[in-house]
């Protein structure tokens, strides 16, 4: 067990199994007890592997290990999603995961607030037109969707402001990672509360879900601060 923890590949062939294997029990099986077992491990996986790689260096880590236990935890409750008490709950999580995330992205660097101005309006024309889609069903859910893609967002503009502070590999695997979280948490909301038939739709979230994840664990374990310009006269 111990290379799959230390070694890229071999842990990316587990990683990969286990999201395909809980994909599979999700279309196959029944949920409980199957994906109990097979849904909470893509992201136990993930957190051994953050815990044995990561560098002690690396300043605020402890928020992803924070953050991944929120996902666990949420990836639990998400599983009862048709008692609507936990499946809030497992919403609360989730927005908690992608917070320790923002507190993990943030950096000490001044960034320009015009230059972030049509980044603002894009998200905000983002969270409008998704707002209007699914508003005639969301019903109590109206402030918890709120919340939760307005987290979304948040997480994308804080992995956006690493940009400048770490190394650029780093960045755009982060960077991606977010996104697709994004596209994803989008999916999820427009099948809940406005498609249901959305097609394919259990298969494409979890698949983008399990992504998500992989490319901002691997993005931050593999992240490099640049050093301050130094200006000497």
């Amino acid at each position: 067990m111990k290379i799959f923890l230390t070694n890229k590949l071999y842990f990316s062939i587990l990683f990969f199994g286990i999201l395909f294997l809980d994909i599979y029990v999700k279309l196959n099986l029944e949920a409980i007890p199957y994906r109990i077992i097979t849904k909470p491990l893509i992201i136990l996986v993930l957190l051994l592997f953050f815990i044995k790689n990561y560098r002690k260096s690396q300043l605020k880590s402890n928020y992803v290990i924070i953050g991944l236990l929120s996902f666990l935890l949420g990836d639990f409750f998400f599983i009862f999603y048709d008692f609507i008490p936990l499946y809030i709950v497992g919403m609360v999580f989730f927005v908690a995961g992608k917070l320790c995330y923002v507190k993990r992205f943030s950096n000490q660097r001044d960034f320009n607030m015009l230059s972030l101005v049509p980044f603002f309006v894009m998200c905000f024309a983002y969270m409008v037109f998704i707002m209007i889609l699914v508003l005639d069903n969301l019903g109590s859910f109206f402030f918890p969707v709120l919340l939760y893609l307005f987290t979304c967002l948040i997480s994308l503009l804080f992995a956006y402001l690493r940009k400048g502070d770490v190394d650029i590999k780093s960045f755009y695997i982060v960077l991606a990672g977010v996104f697709i979280s994004v596209i994803c948490d989008s999916i999820t909301v427009i099948q809940s509360f406005y498609y249901e038939d959305f097609p394919y739709h259990k298969m494409i979230i979890m698949l983008l879900y399990g992504i998500s994840q992989y490319l901002i664990v691997m993005g931050l374990l593999n992240e490099e601060k640049k050093a301050e310009d130094v200006f000497i006269l």
